[in-house]
């Protein structure tokens, strides 16, 4: 049996985290494939890891997990129980003053962030009597972090530009400055020095998750409309940045999507894709 939720975070939090996402299963055997969103994420293990391109490191119950630009796959066969904290692109770095470009394509441990309190995080969630309990150790940190933080002059630029990306994936970089009030250098540093990635660079995933959403959200009989829709050039560029984002092709995606098709890992994978469609399971 699997069993997923997705939980918003408290008000104060909502301009950072973007939601909290909890899985847990019993001895089920899961293959998923987790598609690059751009966004940072904690991931916490209070049972068993998941087993991650082939590898786990069994003492890596909890850490950051940064940006990444290619595909993830999770296999495990264990007793599961995860916990995610989402946060938007830009916030991470905003909470933490870590810079956003030491996470890309890259898991750090807790354990090798001790000196800003992650250390004792870890030990708090592991130890937390419940999933809601551990969410509710980890909110209380994230609030301690926002009450210290130094607030940046560009976190409502930031925010700006994220939502106009998230509307339409498909702007133009000296828009996105000019919405930052930015000259397009500037930008460009202030942006990797936040989200670990360029601009281009999140552009593309970002268009590359809304395409992969709604393929999973709903079938699609040609891929015409995706491409017109999201502004590829032609069919051939379509399926090269497919391609290179997930390491499959469109068609072999729709495959995957039916091979997990038993109701209870569907949702759970749709929920994390898309919390918005499915809010608990």
């Amino acid at each position: 049996m699997i069993t997923t939720k997705v939980i918003q975070p408290t008000p104060l939090l909502r301009p950072y985290v973007h939601h909290y996402w909890i899985i847990q299963a019993n001895q089920e055997s899961m293959f998923p494939i987790i598609m690059p969103t751009g966004c940072f994420k904690w991931i916490i293990h209070r049972k068993r890891p998941f087993w991650v391109q082939e590898e786990t490191n069994f003492s890596a119950k909890a850490s950051v997990s940064g940006p990444y630009e290619k595909a993830i796959h999770l296999s495990t066969e264990e007793e599961l129980e995860m916990i995610m904290v989402i946060f938007y692109p830009y916030a991470f770095h905003l909470l933490t003053e870590i810079p956003g470009r030491l996470f890309t394509n890259n898991n750090v441990d807790f354990e090798g962030l001790d000196s800003r309190g992650f250390k004792t995080l870890k030990s708090q969630v592991l130890e937390s009597e419940s999933s809601d309990a551990a969410i509710a150790r980890l909110e209380s940190f994230l609030l301690r972090q926002l009450a210290q933080a130094k607030m940046s002059p560009y976190q409502q630029p930031l925010a700006k530009v994220f939502q106009s990306i998230g509307q339409q994936p498909i702007l133009r970089i000296e828009a996105l400055a000019d919405m930052a009030c930015l000259s397009e250098r500037q930008f460009r540093r202030v942006f990797i020095e936040h989200v670990g990635l360029s601009p281009k660079q999140l552009l593309r995933i970002q268009r590359f998750h809304q395409v992969a959403n709604r393929l999973i959200s709903m079938p699609v009989s040609s891929f015409d409309s995706l491409i017109n829709h999201f502004g590829f050039t032609d069919h051939s560029h379509f399926y090269r940045e497919f391609q290179q984002f997930s390491g499959m092709s469109p068609t072999d995606f729709l495959h995957y999507l039916q091979a997990i098709q038993t109701p209870e890992l569907f949702s759970a994978y749709r929920s994390y894709h898309d919390p918005r469609a499915v809010q608990e399971v």
